[in-house]
């Protein structure tokens, strides 16, 4: 036990270095991911309210009960709701109001505050009958508090992300959001398994809910620091590239369409279709007003190509031009991918290589 104890203990102080990287770090600090950076320094603050009691570090420091008193389970759901609207840019990012979402958690730092203050410090001791009862009762109110709260912020972000726009980016936030939601139904099971089976539940208690949080600490180390990251970049190389289009767009005039086949080259030159992931030959006849099948014709009757062939070839030229272009230099080169259309990194790779006989690295080394 005293092994698994000191493993957790690892995984903690790490999940601490992870937060204050995101706060801290450069390349991950901004005002959004401030709100990343807090959801993971409070998960670590609720791993060690677990973890203290397994040492008994209370008992030889009573005044310290306040760290396990706190219910820092009220602020994480907060900090992962503003940090998920801010990445998505939702309406709702900018209201003052929200400032209000913290109240819950001040409240029950107040009362276990003056809680300890009088049965760990004694600087007080209530002795009215009254406060001693409405004391109770508040306690009982933010038992009930809890979990009402979290599953009304966590229901109402599962809204926000659904009726957001879909965009690829968003798409690590909502299992983010997944994933956290499963975990806190789980520790709701667990809580409430264990008031009906005390004895046999409490000995596992913590270790089961430190599990989940570890786990929840290494999902976001992936999906959201590494993931969302790149994601991110993609998002800004699309902007860069908008920019550059509009500019050309201003000195270069319209090209005409006056077949099938040059109205579908310009979809590739003008539009850039190929730059969505999930581009397929049904969609694109949809553009033209044609079928699949026609489209097929009209591609054999005037190029060498298929339509697969023409799509990757438009994708490897665009990454080229960035791989060479020292605009995009401070991105990755999986994110330039993934702007290009490449729904992953093996794939954009295997497909490069083939086209070029070099990796991108290489070429960007060998042309850039």
């Amino acid at each position: 036990m005293e092994i698994i104890l000191t493993v957790f203990s690892g995984i903690i102080i790490i999940g601490f270095l992870l937060g204050f990287s995101i706060l801290m770090k450069p390349s991950f600090k901004s005002n959004t991911n401030k709100y990343l950076g807090f959801t993971v320094l409070t998960i670590c603050m609720l791993l060690v309210k677990l973890i203290l009691p397994e040492f008994d570090y209370f008992r030889t420091h009573q005044k310290l009960n306040i760290i396990c008193n706190i219910e820092w389970i009220l602020l994480a759901p907060v900090f992962l709701f503003l940090f998920s609207i801010k990445s998505i840019d939702n309406k709702l990012s900018s209201y003052k109001e929200l400032k209000l979402l913290y109240l819950p958690f001040i409240f029950s730092l107040l009362l276990n505050t003056i809680d300890c203050l009088e049965r760990d410090f004694r600087l007080f001791t209530f002795k009215s009958a009254a406060i001693l009862r409405l004391r109770h009762n508040l306690f009982m109110f933010e038992s009930k508090l809890i979990y009402i709260y979290i599953a009304f912020l966590m229901l109402w972000l599962f809204f926000i992300l659904k009726n957001s726009p879909s965009k690829q980016a968003n798409k690590a936030i909502r299992n983010l959001h997944l994933v956290l939601s499963l975990i806190i139904i789980f520790w709701i099971m667990v809580d409430f398994i264990r008031g009906i089976f005390p004895h046999e539940i409490n000995k596992y208690y913590g270790l089961v809910l430190l599990i989940a949080g570890s786990f929840s600490l290494f999902w976001i180390s992936y999906t959201i620091i590494y993931k969302y990251k790149m994601l991110h970049q993609a998002s800004e190389i699309n902007k860069i590239l908008r920019n550059q289009e509009a500019s050309v767009a201003n000195t270069e005039p319209s090209v005409s369409t006056q077949t099938i086949f040059e109205k579908f080259e310009a979809l590739f030159k003008e539009e850039h279709i190929y730059r969505n992931p999930n581009i397929t030959r049904e969609s694109v006849a949809q553009q033209l007003d044609i079928s699949a099948g026609y489209l097929s014709q009209v591609i054999t009757t005037n190029s060498d190509d298929n339509f697969s062939s023409i799509i990757n070839q438009y994708r490897i030229t665009e990454v080229k031009k960035m791989l060479c272009d020292a605009t995009f230099d401070k991105y990755s080169i999986e994110a330039i991918g993934l702007e290009a259309g490449y729904s992953s990194k093996t794939t954009f790779y295997k497909a490069f290589k083939n086209s070029t006989n070099m990796t991108p690295k290489t070429y960007k080394e060998k042309y850039g």
